[in-house]
Order: structure tokens, then C-alpha cells, then sequence
């Protein structure tokens, strides 16, 4: 188990980081009032126990022609679950796989430049043996879209 006990400090680092993670030690010591050798030690700390796993940019799909959002949920032979699972996760189009409760088995969160190309995949991926049936849901708006939640 992961040591995730963290200070005031930690938190205050991670709140700056979500925000710009290109952000400089230095810049991070001085808005925080402490020494940059300080703040390197804490946020290599960070990633030691796996509290900051990477630090990457975000990137607006709309912004290079990515601009259908569709949450895809699947009914899946029970034994072939994970299987499924890990075929969906190397799909390029996809940005979550889930595992999840309820009528379905899982669920997929995934980008496409538009219905012909969602159209495509759904009608490939529904030839994989272990897919029992999909519904698809297209997502009119992101009213809140991120990875992070609030840390301040």
C-alpha cells in the first residue's frame, strides 16, 4: 500500500502542478515561500509513493478535429471480461476503459472527428465474439471534462 500520508505543503504543491505542470521549482518555492531544494524534495517525494504517477500536457481534441464524444457501453460474455477490456484499451480512439456495475460490463469513454468514423468503429468492434450488444451515447456537451479533482 501506497504511503499517501501529505501535508499541507504536499497539497499546495499538487494544487500548483494540476494547474501548470511545467511550472519551474523555483517559481513553486517563491509563490510558496520556500526554498526550491525544499520543494524538489517534496515533489520527488511525490513521485516515490506514486502520488504523482507523470506530469503531461492536456490536450484539446476539438482543438485538432476530434469533435464527437460518445460513452459506449458494452454487454460482455462474463469470462471474457478483462480480455475485452484490454482489446478496447489499445483502441487509438478511446480515452477510458472502465469495469463497471450494473446492466453492462463496461464502459468506454472515446473521441472521433465524426459520426462516420464512430459509425466505423461500433460496427468493427461489434464483431468481436465476446461482445454480447453496445449502446452508444453521443456527448452534446463537456460540462465539466478533466482528470483532476479539486485539490485546494
Amino acid at each position: 500500500m501506497v504511503d499517501q500520508t501529505l501535508d499541507e505543503l504536499d497539497m499546495k504543491i499538487l494544487g500548483i502542478l494540476v494547474e501548470d505542470c511545467s511550472v519551474s521549482i523555483r517559481k513553486i518555492a517563491r509563490v510558496l515561500g520556500k526554498s526550491p531544494t525544499l520543494i524538489s524534495k517534496r515533489i520527488q517525494k511525490l513521485k516515490d509513493i506514486g502520488i504523482i504517477e507523470r506530469c503531461t500536457a492536456v490536450v484539446n481534441y476539438r482543438g485538432i478535429g476530434y469533435n464527437l464524444m460518445a460513452l459506449i457501453l458494452f454487454n460482455v460474455s462474463g469470462a471474457h471480461i478483462e480480455e475485452v477490456e484490454k482489446m478496447l484499451a489499445t483502441e487509438p480512439n478511446i480515452r477510458g476503459v472502465y469495469d463497471i456495475t450494473g446492466q453492462y460490463d463496461i464502459a468506454v469513454l472515446a473521441m472521433f472527428k465524426d459520426v462516420e468514423e464512430l459509425d466505423k468503429f461500433i460496427k468493427r468492434i461489434l464483431r468481436h465474439p465476446y461482445i454480447k450488444g453496445s449502446v452508444t451515447s453521443v456527448v452534446f456537451k463537456a460540462v465539466k471534462d478533466g482528470i483532476h479533482i479539486g485539490l485546494q
